[in-house]
């Protein structure tokens, strides 16, 4: 009799952008729901700064895998899904890891590019023009989860003065956070806006860069790859971020970036990735919802 499947253990959050890539990966390679163990790290709650989460993943982020056969836990998606890849061979179609070298370096490239600062989603996220965005900002709940996390990283920093870990992230959560209340003056205000405005210069050419790279049905070729199921999580949290419910509407992210750089338009070939991507029963069950 063959062996029970080990069982999987992921820590994630369901509004997460990376944890993304793990819930394709899992839809992909079509392992069992059976088979995993979903841990909800909350974000909002800054769970992920608990001290025992650290041990797990000592970058205090999501997503992170664990099995028994494991000597330590995984956090990386890259890794993440190599391990995944091999946990369970396809049968049917080829691989996520390209075997050609060419393909396999085509993916690195896209990867490295959609997790560059250039395409840094915190942009949209937090990012504001003027003061009408800081107003928003301040009535949404991703004011909420900064708030959240400088309170947390103020209580472990209070705890643990010499951590290093806590006090790089408060004084960059904190830098963050300083915009949107009552101390930031006017000076600050507009440093804030021009520096937004430069990231979204950037921004428009990482998605330039992403039109050339991508070659068609999927990112890297005919079949779908590592590539794709980075990209994927990376524009659904950027359309989430705008508003975006309807994964085809991709007129908000165009008209974000458009207040910078009046021009810009999103090229035909990712629009077409995009299509050919939301066909995939894995996209339909690991994004039921954009987030």
């Amino acid at each position: 009799m063959a062996a029970a499947p080990q069982k999987l253990t992921v820590y994630s959050w369901d509004g997460s952008q990376w944890a993304g890539v793990v819930h394709l990966g899992l839809a992909e390679k079509k392992i069992d729901k059976n088979e995993v163990e979903i841990e909800q790290i909350d974000l909002m709650k800054a769970e992920n700064l608990e001290p025992e989460y650290l041990k797990i993943n000592p970058n205090g982020t999501v997503p992170s895998l664990k099995a028994p056969s494991m000597s330590e836990p995984l956090i990386d998606t890259r890794v993440i899904l190599e391990f995944l890849d091999r946990y369970r061979p396809s049968t049917s179609e080829p691989d996520l890891i390209p075997v050609d070298a060419q393909d396999k370096a085509a993916a690195h490239a896209l990867i490295e590019l959609v997790h560059s600062n250039d395409l840094e989603t915190g942009l949209i996220l937090f990012g504001c023009l003027d003061n009408a965005d800081i107003d928003r900002m301040k009535g949404s709940p991703l004011f909420d989860y900064l708030a959240a996390r400088q309170s947390a990283l103020e209580k472990h920093v209070a705890a643990d003065p010499t951590n290093a870990f806590y006090a790089t992230r408060f004084k960059g959560n904190g830098a963050l956070h300083h915009h949107f209340t009552d101390a930031s003056t006017a000076a600050d205000r507009e440093a804030f806006f021009s520096e937004t405005a430069a990231g979204y210069r950037k921004f428009a050419d990482g998605l330039e860069m992403l039109e050339r790279q991508i070659r068609l049905p999927y990112a890297v070729g005919d079949h779908v790859t590592v590539a794709d199921l980075h990209i994927v999580p990376w524009l659904s949290h950027s359309l989430w971020a705008l508003g975006t419910t309807e994964p085809s509407d991709l007129s908000k992210l165009e008209q974000r970036v458009r207040r910078t750089v009046p021009d810009f338009t999103l090229g035909p070939k990712t629009r077409q990735w995009w299509a050919n991507f939301g066909e995939r029963d894995s996209f339909r069950d690991a994004f039921k919802v954009l987030h």
